[in-house]
């Protein structure tokens, strides 16, 4: 996805009128959304391994398996209310309840749930 079609979708989501998407838009600037370099942000990197974690945890590799271990690895340090990272740490796009997941999938989903 291109990052002028990612700032399309961030302008659709905030002109939605039914409740249903829970951004407080006040501390996103759509129009300043960017690339940049990885290697030249510690930040960056953080957010990089998360998101390779939350991948290999959902995403089935070349032989169809989701390893559950890296979302087990992430519970420490994944924002939570109440045991709840889904709603607050995490976003899963579509909503769980829209994907057709694997057992090793449901687990990893239920760990992070």
């Amino acid at each position: 996805m291109s990052y002028e079609a990612f700032q399309d979708y961030l302008r659709k989501l905030q002109n939605r009128a039914d409740g249903d998407v829970r951004v407080h838009w006040p501390v996103i600037d759509i129009e300043t959304v960017e690339a940049r370099d990885h290697s030249t942000s510690a930040s960056l990197q953080l957010a990089d391994i998360v998101a390779s974690s939350v991948a290999c945890a959902f995403e089935p590799d070349r032989y169809g398996n989701c390893e559950p271990r890296y979302a087990e690895a992430l519970l420490p340090i994944t924002f939570n209310r109440n045991g709840n990272r889904l709603s607050y740490g995490l976003k899963i796009v579509p909503v769980p309840e829209k994907c057709d997941f694997s057992k090793d999938q449901e687990r990893s989903l239920k760990l992070l749930g």
